[in-house]
């Protein structure tokens, strides 16, 4: 009996695997969800910050005027793993927008590209080396408005980098 309790322990810690979710955030009449391509991620393996910037519904633009946009975005924060792709998707944001990649006092602007199966999604390609909290800055302007966002793995929204040893057998 103890050992089927051991055996059923041991497959229920295996199913709980950490889920990350996307950082939702509102800017202006945007919505920008942003994490990495493949979660988690590990060193050595080919992955990459995705971003997708959509246009507030008109719903969701009536409710922001409702009730302010300060109680709007807290929302987003908190909700980044709901369906943020409600409105509709910013195209051509490859050529105004940049992501820049830093870790510790090493930083990189990545090249953005969009994801032409999903408009108003763009991707940036990245082997992270170094296990631990990656920041991004995403920075240009969104149809003519000037942001200057940050978003980093120390605050819990996406993973961290976790180290290739991990996953590695034998």
């Amino acid at each position: 009996m103890r050992f089927r309790v051991l055996v059923l322990l041991l497959i229920l810690s295996l199913c709980a695997v950490p889920v990350f979710a996307h950082e939702g955030r509102e800017v202006g009449e945007y919505s920008i969800v942003f994490g990495w391509r493949v979660e988690p991620a590990y060193t050595g393996i080919l992955n990459g910050p995705e971003i997708t910037v959509t246009r507030h519904s008109h719903e969701e633009a009536a409710d922001e005027a409702e009730h302010g946009e300060g109680d709007h975005a807290d929302e987003a924060e908190h909700s980044a793993g709901e369906d943020h792709h409600a409105g509709e998707g910013v195209t051509g944001l490859e050529d105004t927008l940049q992501i820049e990649v830093s870790f510790g006092p090493a930083s990189r602007v990545l090249n953005l590209r969009a994801v032409r199966s999903e408009p108003g999604s763009y991707t940036a390609d990245l082997i992270p080396m170094m296990p631990g909290d990656y920041t991004f800055r995403v920075f240009g302007t969104i149809e003519g408005v000037e942001i200057d966002e940050t978003f980093s793995a120390a605050d819990g929204q996406f993973s961290s980098v976790e180290p290739i040893e991990d996953i590695q057998f034998p």
